[in-house]
């Protein structure tokens, strides 16, 4: 057996163990559906998957999304049904032409462009990009801060690393100061009291534990101005279980909130939680308690709800 086959053979086993009942659903599924497939509509294709797969009472708002994805070609039924299991990012591309985190991506952006308040002075954790005005502008933050700290580790400490040059400083054409500072952010006591208006934490506070997000949270409150805000996303875990059921989505994570959780931390430290946003929507995954792949794919805008969120959108005051 050569080395590919025996990395597809580990993958296999690696299936059986940990999601058996995935797969006695979708032989379960099959052969009913093949018993009682007299009507061969999308319509029916899709209730069958509901009731022999899902095992869930179906919405018709349900129902209507996936059936016109069948009928408008957008997705096989094949690759429907195989969209609500563990499948490699290959896999992904190949069924439904994109991925899930292009969509996901886009929502950010739209979070950064919307969301986010006007502020002078702002501290970014963990906001290092490839442009040297750093992540947040050039997710398109729309207002014109006068300066910008950027926290973010060193390269040779990340799990993705390059050889980019690393920036200390740069001035962008409207004028707003880039100061890069390669240090942990659970280690902000290079920032004096009552510094920032605005702390932003994008994709960030999942890369450490509890305790260090803990001292994080408490540093960040010691830094913001008084009615300074302290925003963050992350990932929201109500939907990431749904979509891994061991471990979490990155290699890197180290924990991973469900919003009620975050907020709780937020509020028990000092800070007033006065807004909360879904990002990339997935209501049907979250009434399903199946991640649909699909559905993640046309998730490209905010909710109010963020437990319905793929990740969420804390805004906070200190």
């Amino acid at each position: 057996m050569n080395r590919e086959m025996q990395v597809k053979f580990s993958k296999v086993l690696r299936y059986l163990r940990y999601y058996p009942q995935d797969l006695w659903r979708v032989l379960q599924f099959w052969v009913v559906h093949l018993l009682k497939k007299r009507d061969e509509s999308n319509h029916t294709y899709v209730k069958h998957l509901y009731q022999y797969f899902l095992k869930k009472r179906d919405r018709q708002s349900d129902i209507d999304f996936y059936t016109e994805q069948l009928d408008q070609g957008k997705v096989s039924r094949l690759g429907l049904l195989f969209s609500f299991l563990m499948i490699p990012a290959s896999w992904e591309q190949k069924f439904f032409h994109t991925q899930g985190n292009y969509a996901h991506h886009q929502a950010r952006l739209t979070l950064i462009q919307t969301a986010l308040p006007a502020a002078e002075r702002i501290l970014d954790l963990g906001g290092a990009g490839l442009e040297p005005q750093g992540s947040l502008l050039t997710m398109g933050y729309p207002h014109c801060p006068k300066q910008i700290d950027i926290v973010d580790l060193p390269i040779e400490q990340r799990f993705f690393q390059s050889d980019v040059p690393l920036i200390q400083q740069h001035t962008t054409e409207q004028g707003t100061q880039i100061y890069y500072h390669y240090i942990s952010m659970t280690d902000l006591s290079t920032f004096a009291d009552q510094t920032f208006d605005l702390v932003w934490s994008g994709q960030s506070i999942e890369h450490i534990t509890q305790a260090e997000a803990d001292r994080v949270i408490q540093e960040v409150h010691r830094v913001l101005k008084p009615g300074g805000y302290f925003c963050l996303d992350t990932p929201n875990r109500q939907l990431t279980i749904l979509q891994v059921r061991q471990g979490f989505i990155h290699p890197e994570h180290k924990f991973e909130y469900t919003p009620s959780e975050l907020a709780e931390k937020l509020s028990d430290r000092g800070f007033h939680v006065i807004e909360q946003k879904a990002v990339s929507p997935m209501p049907m995954s979250y009434e399903t308690g199946r991640f649909s792949r699909l559905e993640l794919i046309h998730a490209i805008g905010l909710g109010d709800l963020p437990e319905l969120g793929y990740s969420f959108y804390l805004s906070s005051r200190k």
